[in-house]
């Protein structure tokens, strides 16, 4: 007997036509409990709490690194331009009582193209390792 993932739909969001545009699942299993947004990024903050801008590695394109824009570095292990963060791990542009960029119409091209679920492939963000045990009688 294979186990299926229980999946919940957390939240659904409509357009102007009443037609579901993305929605906010979670889906229990067997490795434990999972959220996924399919959804816009900033649908999914109030749910998600920014959790990406918590993210080591937010590299910038040589351009974006000499522009004196982004306050950055040059991270040793790896020799390229990344975010600094502050020191409670998150991105120094993440206002923390929002949970929104401070700078979201110019954030780096490595933000643009991140989507923390979104596709076929992706499982998206684990809450919980508990394993779900049933008993059968």
């Amino acid at each position: 007997m294979s186990h299926v993932p229980r999946v919940h739909v957390l939240q659904n969001f409509l357009g102007a036509d009443g037609e579901i545009t993305g929605q906010i699942t979670s889906q229990i299993g067997a490795d434990g409990v999972w959220i996924q947004f399919d959804c816009e990024c900033t649908e999914a903050l109030p749910t998600c709490k920014a959790a990406c801008c918590a993210l080591r590695g937010t590299y910038l394109t040589p351009e974006e690194a000499s522009s004196d824009f982004y306050d950055c570095f040059v991270e040793e292990e790896s020799g390229l331009p990344v975010l600094r963060r502050d020191a409670d791990g998150w991105c120094t542009y993440l206002d923390r009582d929002t949970r929104r960029c401070s700078i979201y119409e110019n954030r780096p091209q490595t933000c643009k193209n991140f989507h923390c679920t979104r596709g076929a492939n992706v499982r998206g963000w684990k809450l919980s390792n508990a394993v779900n045990r049933h008993s059968v009688n």
